[in-house]
């Protein structure tokens, strides 16, 4: 991993990964009374933070057995990540995040049924939202991986769920948007198809939902 000045691109430093296969998560950022962590993962350090100004590892936990494709999240003083294969045995991490030296990393819990490999779990309030790759939906308690709801909506997933509002949009491969209740009922509010295959997770930004469908790049007002 690297760090580089946003300006000038000059190099501030460099750390060495134990690089057993190539993983995609883009790192998080965790912060208690001031000091600050890079948060990332990936198949041969497990979880793991940085010092983001010098790059020092200050600590890591084994817990991953496949390739890491989606983004950490950080809630609180937990990091959660996921790994996996297109053939199945993926599974989701949460570890208990050390704050201050000398205090060891705890993997708190670990969900190996309905756990993604491409997507990347959303946030809203108390509550992660994920989907996994076959099209099963689940609502999770973020603190202790309790199971609140998990269903199937079908179709396979590369694109990660967003949270708008009290609502959850999933789109899967083939572009069938699925927009559901953000919270711990389940309910299916509606269903649609964007006409053109969706892999890459849409941004929503001001009110504006930017995404890639096909070859085309589309923005569609949201309310």
């Amino acid at each position: 991993m690297i760090s580089v000045d946003r300006k000038t691109g000059t190099t501030q430093w460099e750390t060495g990964l134990a690089t057993t296969r190539s993983c995609y998560g883009v790192p998080a950022r965790f912060e208690y009374e001031g000091k600050a962590q890079i948060v990332d993962a990936n198949t041969g350090n497990g979880m793991f933070g940085l010092d983001p100004k010098t790059g020092r590892m200050l600590w890591n936990i084994d817990v991953f057995e496949m390739r890491c494709c989606s983004t950490p999240l950080v809630v609180g003083d937990l990091a959660i990540a996921s790994s996996g294969s297109g053939g199945g045995g993926n599974h989701l991490v949460a570890v208990r995040i050390p704050k201050q030296q000398g205090e060891q990393p705890e993997q708190v819990y670990r969900l190996d049924r309905g756990a993604p490999y491409v997507p990347t779990p959303a946030l809203r309030g108390d509550r992660l939202f994920i989907v996994d790759d076959k099209g099963i939906a689940s609502c999770v308690a973020v603190k202790t991986g309790d199971v609140i709801w998990s269903k199937r909506v079908g179709g396979n997933f590369s694109a990660s769920p967003v949270v708008i509002g009290d609502r959850l949009l999933l789109i899967n491969l083939d572009g069938k948007a699925t927009v559901l209740n953000a919270g711990d009922d389940y309910r299916q509010l509606g269903s649609f198809s964007l006409g053109a295959p969706v892999g890459a997770t849409p941004a929503l930004v001001e009110g504006y939902l930017v995404l890639r469908v096909g070859e085309r790049l589309v923005c569609l007002r949201t309310k």
